[in-house]
């Protein structure tokens, strides 16, 4: 009987996997050329042995197989805080499925140990730990990304143990590095015969003839044979095999019997990731106090959305207002990041601009970490996300294209006009951010969707909201699709509807974040599956809604038209 083909991927599939390679050579030849390691033999062994896609699974699909194997190897992708944060969950789903763990670590040398005992039985405080370690120095990512997994460790009482020995530089003394953490970890298991054993160690040692072939010839000298499971992590070949397949969805992949990849970034987001470390790493060179400069990562954010929209911002002049005929590049945003409040007041003290804009800004990098002004055209950051920088790198792209930057929101519109084009360019700030991270699911993200139908100490005890108050913006949100789905039909606006759009300030901001990423969502799903297209995309981004009555009539256009995509893309069918 002959095998049935999978169907071709669409158009569109092939055309966002087209950019998302483009966008990620690029990003990697500007990370070859202060770091060449990737042209190695070493890690071309592992990308060439890993496996390909087999088919689509599911976190439970991971924990099960994990739960089945004696021993499990985790691929870190030490730049992408997502990855250690995967670890730390999937450990803990390991530790709460068996009797005993043990965990080795790539990250601590072995010589550390006692250090490490001590700092994991409470003995040495954190900061102290560290400066032992040499952390900055020795190991110098993120932190706090890595202290979730010794978090859950200790939450667990599973013994850690450092697995790894110096030199890390350079690739000559890489395979001494393996033969050193065989034999550790061959100790760990043997020392703990009832334990399941968990391996975190970066990426490239995971292919079968590095570190595990080390391993296993270790243990069959201790007399042991053990069943081995394999995860690795946002491999960029694997989810464009799955994108081709139509699975851009699953949030992990077989890649054979007793090997996966799971998802938690996107290829582009992984590879930012590591160009904006190899950044900060060139920065403490500089000055240790100042805050860090992500002028040059969200500028290049921006770069991917005009591309994405077929703008190049280095050939294309706009006519900004009061300005001349500049290249787009040249009206790229300021960029702040870390500023105290005081610093955000004095710049808007400077422009001229109203103290209450400067507490509005505030009230919002409070609430949401990030900001873009139109009318200093300025994006300003806390702490640092790519899917909020992707997002303000969108509000500005929006704010240039249809003429708005160095504009003041015109206050005078009434309270549905205002309410409707906010939600509007949240829906353009979160497919922004899916330029840059497709992998991001809203619905995923959102404490609405994971708590609904909770009930009130839930609730109460996991969101910053009140039980009755949670279910009246879960409720607007459910009535409001059902409303647009088939508005044709009302005689007039449902009260509870008109009721939330004229709300108070803070409630009106969660009604338009929830409306406004739901669409977002639905858009991009819906450019997957053809229903909308670049040139579709760009008009939207060149709208403006300065006529009353124009954001509400685009709203329902646009939803009445990636209305398919609750069925067909990854918005939950049952939201509307």
């Amino acid at each position: 009987m002959p095998s049935r083909s999978a169907p071709a991927p669409a158009p569109q599939v092939l055309e966002e996997i087209a950019f998302q390679k483009a966008m990620v050579a690029r990003l990697r030849r500007e990370i070859g050329d202060v770091d060449r390691t990737s042209r190695r033999g070493y890690i071309k062994e592992f990308h060439s042995s890993i496996g390909r896609y087999q088919a689509p699974a599911s976190w439970d699909d991971l924990v099960i197989a994990c739960y089945r194997a004696d021993l499990v190897y985790i691929g870190d992708y030490h730049a992408l805080p997502s990855a250690q944060e995967t670890a730390a969950r999937l450990i803990q789903a390991i530790a709460e499925r068996s009797r005993a763990v043990v965990l080795g670590v790539e990250m601590v040398y072995g010589r550390h140990q006692r250090l490490l005992d001590r700092y994991m039985n409470g003995e040495l405080d954190e900061l102290a730990f560290l400066r032992a370690i040499r952390y900055e120095s020795d190991w110098g990512y993120d932190w706090a990304a890595f202290r979730t997994v010794y978090d859950v460790a200790r939450r667990h009482h599973i013994p850690v143990v450092g697995l790894d020995c110096p030199p890390r530089t350079g690739f000559r003394h890489i395979r001494r590095r393996d033969r050193y953490a065989a034999e550790r970890i061959a100790g760990m298991i043997a020392s703990a015969p009832g334990a399941r054993a968990v391996v975190l160690f970066g990426e490239s040692h995971l292919a079968p003839a590095h570190l595990p072939k080390q391993v296993t010839k270790l243990l069959k000298r201790h007399g042991l044979e053990k069943r081995v499971v394999t995860v690795v992590q946002n491999l960029e070949e694997i989810y464009w095999q799955m994108s081709e397949a139509g699975h851009a969805g699953s949030e992990a992949a077989r890649l054979g019997d007793d090997v996966y990849c799971h998802f938690s970034a996107g290829p582009i987001a992984k590879y930012e990731a590591y160009r904006r470390t190899i950044e900060l790493w060139k920065g403490e060179d500089e000055s240790q106090d100042d805050p860090v400069d992500l002028t040059s990562t969200v500028h290049g954010i921006i770069d991917m959305i005009l591309r994405f929209l077929k703008i190049d911002p280095y050939t294309r002049r706009f006519q900004a207002p009061g300005r001349g005929r500049d290249l787009i590049v040249d009206l790229y945003p300021d960029i702040h990041s870390g500023l105290e409040p005081d610093e955000v007041r004095v710049l808007f003290r400077n422009a001229r601009l109203p103290e209450e804009d400067a507490a509005e800004v505030l009230d919002h990098l409070e609430r949401s970490g990030s900001c873009y002004v139109p009318r200093l055209n300025a994006i300003f950051l806390g702490e640092f996300s790519l899917v909020h920088a992707g997002e303000e790198a969108a509000h500005f792209v929006n704010q240039l294209l249809k003429g708005e930057i160095y504009e003041a929101v015109p206050r005078a519109l009434p309270q549905h006009d205002l309410f409707y084009s906010a939600v509007l360019e949240e829906a353009l700030g979160f497919f922004g951010s899916k330029i840059v991270d497709p992998s991001r699911n809203h619905f995923f993200e959102n404490e609405f969707y994971q708590y609904y139908r909770k009930d009130r100490e839930t609730i109460e005890k996991h969101t910053p909201y009140k039980f009755d108050e949670f279910n009246e913006i879960i409720d607007f949100v459910l009535l409001h699709k059902k409303f647009e789905h088939s508005y044709e039909h009302y005689g007039e606006v449902p009260q509870p509807l008109l009721d939330g759009i004229r709300s108070d300030p803070r409630r009106v901001n969660v009604l338009v974040h929830e409306l406004g990423y739901f669409l977002g969502q639905q858009l991009h799903d819906a450019y997957r599956m053809g229903l909308v297209d670049r040139a579709d995309m760009l008009a939207l981004f060149r709208a403006s809604f300065r006529r009353s009555g124009s954001a509400l009539a685009a709203y329902l256009d646009l939803s009445r038209k990636v209305a398919p995509a609750l069925k067909g893309g990854l918005t939950p069918a049952g939201s509307g």
